[in-house]
């Protein structure tokens, strides 16, 4: 379940209520080296804060008191906003409800790139790193560090890929909880037609593949555009990789 974003930073910081942790030294990160297009940022869930950040003025052009726990989301493109948002809030629940094993070498990331705006009203496409920052001594997440780039020079597409790769979680079932409201939202058949869809397969050839006729196969690409309200194949294939059906 997505929450509203000001209940579920309270919730986080409720979480790690008074959690004794050993603070990190901010020396090394003030010397990661960034290229023209990077920036990054640290955030504290347990004061609900932004205690670090570097360059983001100078890629987002945010100034320090502007980039804040609440701006991260509010930021993000209107058409990427709820699927950005159940990630980041899955993925922070997971670590927040997960004491980390010290023995363990596997390190909990989570990638996604998606539209951002910055301050000017434009928009671009970012590749966002975030991996574990600081523990409470309990071995729970207290912060976390993001890695933006700006990767629209290679990408301007709306398309949103992520993963996430963390210790003790089963990826098929934690994907298939982000793409949950959208299991039933095309019919077993549809699904079938829109597979050759994407792999640039016309009526006539979708007909001969699923041995239907020219005409079924046209109704089932007929409903399936509006049933996603898509205009063309293209904006179809995106909008099923947005829901996981593709």
């Amino acid at each position: 379940m997505v929450q509203n974003n000001s209940r579920f930073i309270t919730e986080a910081a409720t979480k790690l209520n008074d959690q004794p942790f050993d603070g990190r030294n901010l020396s090394d990160i003030h010397k990661f080296p960034l290229n023209s297009k990077q920036c990054l940022y640290i955030v504290d869930w347990q004061d609900s804060t932004i205690p670090y950040q570097k360059h983001i003025k100078e890629i987002l052009g945010y100034e320090k008191n502007e980039f804040t726990l609440h701006t991260i989301m509010s930021v993000v493109h209107p058409e990427d906003f709820y699927l950005i948002k159940k990630i980041t809030q899955m993925a922070v629940n997971h670590m927040l409800n997960y004491t980390l094993d010290e023995k363990s070498s596997q390190v909990a990331t989570l990638n996604l790139s998606y539209r951002l705006r910055k301050k000017d009203g434009s928009y671009v496409k970012i590749l966002r790193q975030s991996t574990l920052f600081e523990t409470t001594k309990a071995g729970l997440m207290k912060s976390n560090l993001s890695l933006i780039t700006d990767i629209s020079f290679i990408d301007t597409s709306d398309t949103i890929n992520w993963e996430f790769i963390a210790p003790k979680i089963e990826q098929e079932i934690f994907r298939n909880l982000i793409y949950i409201e959208f299991d039933n939202f095309f019919t077993n058949r549809e699904v079938d037609v829109l597979k050759l869809i994407s792999e640039n397969y016309q009526t006539k050839n979708i007909a001969q593949k699923l041995f239907i006729s020219e005409h079924t196969a046209y109704s089932h690409r007929k409903n399936i555009l509006k049933k996603s309200n898509c205009h063309n194949a293209r904006q179809l294939i995106e909008f099923c990789k947005r829901i996981g059906v593709l």
